[in-house]
């Protein structure tokens, strides 16, 4: 049983993690030792406990271990919302461990975003030249590295047709053909897994701020600090296709990449400029931006995406 909440507890942990292979921006994570919860935009939050698993739920399961159990979703504005419960549960347990974890998280929502906790990554490399090319997984911990099987690069999830390149589209290619419903993001991933080979040569690094480069394996050489990309796919191509490609591939996600901390002024700069075309994203994503450099400019894309989303819903 969870000790009352006058007791001592440790302090919760707050750390935010890139969510990858598709890219679409940062989860926060808000943890203590009996419950956790995470959230993509700052707001609404899946609050989990860890409880014992009820005799009999599972049958493969022990009598006595743990694990997380989604129970319900918080926000500030309306409080916690529960989940159904199975009777089996300890649930006063249960609510007593929320209690405890959203008390202090009210608290930290000043705080927002948190800072970065996932310093080891995996990257796609040049098959030549061992160049880091694009971030396909990054964990917490070393041990973690285990659980990740992501070898090629993927630009949008299965059921993401939103990817449109203007410049396929110029060369009458279509965006959805007899077998394919999402072809401008799978020429954008062959450009890019292109680059990594056949084998689909990859590394693990550690990189952590004013730190040198580790690599993880043995074997594996450690690029310098300035060989990663400042995002989380590279700039350099040759092609002017190829480069297009990218670009519009900026275009579309920058929203969600004003999420990532320690993006160089310049970088930031540009990305501000081209989230604003997308100003319903970009009021989506705000609250997650670590540095905003136009407060002006995005200010005025927020205000905007609230006139076009009332206009909707008129």
């Amino acid at each position: 049983m969870l000790g009352s909440p006058e007791m001592d507890q440790p302090k919760p942990q707050a750390y935010c993690l890139r969510r990858l292979n598709p890219f679409n921006g940062t989860l926060q994570v808000f943890e203590s030792d009996h419950a956790r919860a995470f959230s993509a935009d700052g707001r609404r939050w899946e609050i989990q406990v860890l409880s014992h698993q009820p005799q009999g739920l599972w049958a493969n399961t022990p009598l006595g271990d743990k694990a997380f159990f989604r129970f319900g979703i918080w926000s500030a504005a309306k409080g916690l919302k529960q989940v159904p419960i199975n009777p089996l549960f300890d649930i006063q347990q249960m609510i007593d461990a929320a209690a405890q974890l959203i008390e202090p998280l009210q608290l930290a929502l000043l705080h927002l975003p948190f800072p970065p906790g996932d310093p080891y990554e995996l990257w796609s490399l040049d098959e030549n030249s061992a160049q880091p090319i694009a971030l396909l997984a990054s964990v917490v911990t070393d041990a973690s590295r285990q659980s990740i099987e992501a070898s090629r690069w993927v630009a949008a999830q299965q059921g993401d047709f939103s990817f449109i390149s203007p410049t396929l589209s110029g060369k009458q290619v279509p965006n959805n053909d007899s077998h394919n419903p999402r072809v401008h993001a799978s020429i954008l991933e062959a450009m890019v897994r292109g680059r990594a080979g056949p084998n689909h040569r990859r590394g693990w690094f550690l990189r952590q701020p004013g730190e040198p480069v580790l690599a993880c394996d043995a074997g594996q050489s450690s690029p310098s600090a300035d060989a990663f990309p400042p995002l989380p796919l590279s700039d350099a191509w040759e092609h002017p296709d190829d480069c297009a490609l990218f670009e519009e591939y900026l275009d579309w996600k920058a929203p969600r990449l004003l999420q990532l901390p320690q993006i160089p002024d310049a970088w930031r700069a540009e990305l501000e400029q081209r989230a604003v075309k997308s100003a319903i994203e970009v009021e989506r994503c705000w609250r997650l931006y670590p540095k905003i450099l136009d407060k002006q400019l995005l200010n005025r894309a927020r205000v905007e995406a609230k006139i076009r989303t009332s206009a909707v819903n008129e």
